[in-house]
């Protein structure tokens, strides 16, 4: 799509260079969020729990994680599905539910929902073994809009009313529920930090390595690597810092890409 898109070289070579350093981050970030749900949960050293799924994203890289990246077509219904009843369950206490705004949220809210959008070129590149015509792609965006509106709210009413300060508040909202809501997200959550980590990891080794197995090989050691001391940072510090940053920059490719089409 984007060599359709855009024909100027440099601007071509400046997306493709962001969507790299964002799937990097991206995989930073699951890796301290890893540490994070382990420290939170059982006070566990974050450099071990870290080390942990390094280890195991090292090994998956060198294998074909093929089969790994397609749990995720199965795991995400079933995250929609557990989002859908914690939102049933929380029916309850909507009327205890206190709000304060401020002139800020808009703008967080496009941040947010921009930077997703510099992983969606690749995405929407894959829909068209899927979509054969105007009225399917309306649709499906509609569809899907529909979808991710509803779980924002029910995810906007759990969290509201948290109180403590911690780095993965849907944990504490799971773990207030308690009996099996508790243990489905703690499975749930897992599962999804492992496949996406491995996901974003390993579409990065791809490009940057570009068919070279030994580059690839390299590039492998020293993401793992890396990642270790950069998950210290903090959860909730990375999401906060780095998330904002391509909120910026995916709007900025938004409007290129607009412009040129």
């Amino acid at each position: 799509i984007i060599n359709i898109i855009i024909k100027n070289n440099k601007v071509k070579s400046f997306i493709k260079y962001i969507i790299n350093v964002f799937l990097i981050a991206s995989f930073y970030i699951m890796i301290a969020g890893f540490s994070a749900y382990f420290s939170q949960q059982f006070n566990v050293n974050r450099v071990f729990s870290s080390i942990i799924l390094l280890v195991l994203c090292y090994f998956t890289f060198k294998k074909n994680v093929n089969r790994i990246i397609k749990i995720s077509t199965i795991l995400i219904p079933i995250i929609i599905l557990i989002l859908i009843l914690f939102g049933v369950k929380n029916i309850s206490n909507l009327t205890n539910i206190k709000t304060s705004t401020n002139s800020e949220w808009l703008f967080k809210a496009i941040l947010y929902t921009s930077y997703n959008s510099i992983t969606l070129i690749g995405l929407t590149g894959t829909m068209n073994k899927y979509l054969k015509n105007r009225k399917e792609c309306i649709m499906v965006a509609f569809c899907s809009t529909a979808i991710i509106c509803s779980l924002a709210l029910i995810i906007f009413f759990l969290l509201i009313n948290v109180k403590e300060s911690v780095e993965i508040p849907m944990l504490y909202v799971a773990k207030e529920f308690g009996g099996i809501y508790k243990y489905l997200y703690n499975i749930i959550i897992l599962i999804a930090i492992f496949t996406t980590a491995i996901s974003e990891g390993y579409t990065f080794l791809e490009n940057i390595s570009k068919n070279s197995i030994k580059k690839y090989k390299t590039f492998n050691f020293i993401l793992c690597i890396s990642a270790i001391p950069i998950s210290l940072l903090g959860f909730a510090n990375l999401v906060n810092t780095i998330y904002p940053i391509f909120g910026v920059i995916g709007l900025i490719q938004i409007a290129i890409i607009i412009i040129k089409k």
